[in-house]
């Protein structure tokens, strides 16, 4: 009887999904802090790729009952469309964005996952 091996490896999303799971009650930074530096340490995936992961397993645990999305097809690498629940688009150019971010650090509400590398950025509400 021939028995093919079951690959039991995951995506760096799927298990990013699974730590930050178990951290949703943290802080968003360090949520993503333990989350990036479990895949770096314990599953050997480069720190881009787990910051990556990371942040997109957060964002759709952060959005799992959210009517609105970031239309893609709309979205360049200078505006970001979102589109709420009827479907009207909000634009945020990319200095609309880096104003949000300023004002969020002046206010505290910007914090830094990584110390040493000073990314990324979340915003804490």
């Amino acid at each position: 009887m021939n028995v093919a091996p079951i690959n039991a490896t995951k995506a760096p999303f799927d298990i990013a999904t699974e730590v930050l799971w178990q951290h949703r009650w943290d802080s968003r930074a360090e949520a993503l802090r333990i989350t990036i530096g479990t895949l770096v340490h314990d599953y050997g995936i480069a720190e881009a790729t787990a910051e990556v992961a990371a942040i997109q397993a957060f964002a759709d645990l952060d959005s799992v009952n959210l009517n609105a999305s970031i239309d893609l097809n709309a979205s360049t690498p200078h505006v970001v469309v979102l589109r709420t629940r009827n479907g009207c688009p909000v634009v945020f150019t990319a200095r609309d964005l880096d104003r949000m971010i300023q004002q969020a650090r002046d206010a505290g509400l910007a914090r830094v996952v990584d110390a040493d590398t000073r990314r990324p950025i979340v915003l804490e509400h």
